[in-house]
């Protein structure tokens, strides 16, 4: 148990990804983001419900013909028909789901416990039979009785699956539970342990670095965050804290990762806010003054990792704000040398101008506050 210095990023981007409302991947889109993934450095990829019917099966035929050095796995509940969609797949590797939690237990399968650990036994087995790898998914998990949770994962284990999925199914938890029921967890049983989290109260990333921090063995996630509700973990934000906050080796090309996002986010039909960490347009954008000033001085001040891992460069807005070395510094990038004293009146026509017209001026209109050619002012060549 305790943290761990590798760790597998699966991603679901083409299973609980495109489980995000009106979203719909055809099979030759799947087959692109799979051969995307794979060369990001994903090794194990999630790429949809055989069950759904033929179109699904087309994909998976078309992402198999690739021959991805990755794992390409196929989900399905424990009944007979998925079980047989599995197999029409082609696929070698399953994650049979089956809820766990008392309320998903008791009402929406209408049945007992001592029937969900049978039904483990029984699916596990015949997908043994079958030539399955098989990893089983512990739907609302997070929800479930602790105890009961080990009954399940240690039948799992019994009958041959090779890992266990703990699901926050509906994204109740926070981080310090995350952690103390994962390392709970990790203390009972032997079997490779997975956290599939949702993001139903912003905490989905937070308790997926948690469960690393507990000791699993993979994360499962998806690009953007995209999912059905308020989503999944996203999982550059995963890969990108864990590779460069705590130089844990997940095998992931970081700026091949960010380049695919925006890949995901159009054949979603999507947009990425430009807020949005790892990946917003506006991320290493800056309009205080105080922070221009940092960043100035030295980038680290105010800027959590460098730019240049994602091909990007820092850039600095003028608004309400901003600092007179904020408007020095734009303007020289425009080609103009300003004073002192002419910086303090555009900084104060700029912030004029944005308490009025509630956004930023443009680089045409930061040009118009310069137009009288004033002697503070001095040409340069851009």
């Amino acid at each position: 148990m305790g943290i761990k210095s590798q760790i597998l990023l699966a991603d679901t981007t083409l299973r609980d990804g495109e489980q995000a409302p009106g979203v719909v991947l055809i099979p030759k889109q799947k087959a692109q983001l799979a051969k995307l993934l794979a060369r990001c450095g994903i090794k194990e990829i999630e790429a949809g419900t055989p069950s759904i019917g033929q179109v699904e099966l087309e994909a998976f035929d078309k992402i198999l013909s690739l021959g991805l050095k990755v794992r390409i796995v196929a989900w399905g509940r424990m009944t007979d028909d998925d079980l047989k969609a599995v197999k029409a797949s082609q696929v070698s590797t399953v994650n049979l789901s089956i809820p766990l939690s008392d309320v998903q237990i008791f009402t929406k399968l209408k049945t007992e416990k001592k029937q969900v650990l049978e039904k483990i036994k029984e699916y596990v087995s015949k997908a043994k039979e079958m030539g399955l790898e098989v990893a089983v998914g512990g739907e609302d998990a997070s929800r479930a009785n602790k105890y009961f949770l080990i009954e399940a994962i240690e039948m799992a284990k019994q009958f041959g699956a090779f890992r266990f999925r703990y699901a926050d199914t509906v994204g109740i938890l926070d981080p310090l539970r995350t952690f103390k029921t994962l390392s709970w967890l990790k203390k009972w049983t032997s079997l490779p342990l997975e956290f599939h989290g949702h993001d139903d109260f912003g905490m989905a990333t937070a308790n997926s670095i948690a469960a690393w921090q507990a000791g699993v063995d993979s994360i499962s996630a998806t690009l953007c965050g995209f999912g059905e509700r308020a989503g999944n973990g996203a999982l550059e934000e995963i890969a990108f804290f864990l590779t460069l906050r705590e130089k844990v080796d997940t095998g992931i090309d970081l700026k091949a990762l960010f380049s695919l996002c925006p890949i995901v986010a159009r054949y979603f039909k999507r947009k990425i806010p430009p807020w949005k960490s790892i990946i917003g347009e506006d991320i290493f954008l800056h309009e205080s003054g105080i922070h221009v000033d940092g960043i100035l001085k030295n980038p680290i001040n105010y800027e959590p990792f460098n730019p240049s891992i994602i091909g990007r460069k820092h850039r600095f807005a003028l608004g309400k704000h901003s600092g007179r070395k904020s408007v020095i510094w734009t303007y020289e990038k425009l080609g103009i040398k300003l004073s002192e004293q002419k910086a303090l009146e555009i900084l104060n026509k700029i912030k004029q101008f944005t308490v009025d017209k509630k956004r930023i001026p443009s680089k045409v209109e930061l040009l118009e506050f310069v137009s009288d050619q004033s002697p503070c002012i001095s040409q340069t060549t851009p």
